[in-house]
């Protein structure tokens, strides 16, 4: 009969880590839960109009720019604002036929 090998407690490193983790999911839940709060509060104010303003009085700095422009306005430390590239798409394998749909039989 095998015995089980007994529990040994967590390092400082381990629960650190573990520490670390849980505080990055709780800024994601905080950042879900908050988010149709801060969408209604958002479009109360004159913030889209605002932001639309100043990217037509200066056309030649990019979106990101601004935001993070704004942000250091704000008081912001560390704000990091970039853009991700569109994601490409695998191209089709030419040796393959093409799928079809099929209707479903009802």
């Amino acid at each position: 009969m095998a015995t089980r090998k007994p529990s040994t407690p967590k390092t400082s490193t381990e629960l650190k880590q573990q520490l670390a983790q849980a505080k990055e999911r709780l800024a994601e839940l905080e950042k879900r839960a908050y988010a149709e709060e801060i969408n209604e509060l958002i479009s109360a104010t004159n913030m889209v109009a605002d932001f639309a303003a100043i990217q037509k009085r200066v056309s030649d700095i990019d979106a990101t720019v601004i935001l993070a422009t704004l942000g250091a306005a704000v008081g912001i430390k560390r704000l990091e604002v970039k853009q991700l590239e569109t994601p490409k798409r695998k191209p089709a394998d030419p040796n393959q036929p093409k799928k079809t749909r099929t209707k479903a039989a009802k």
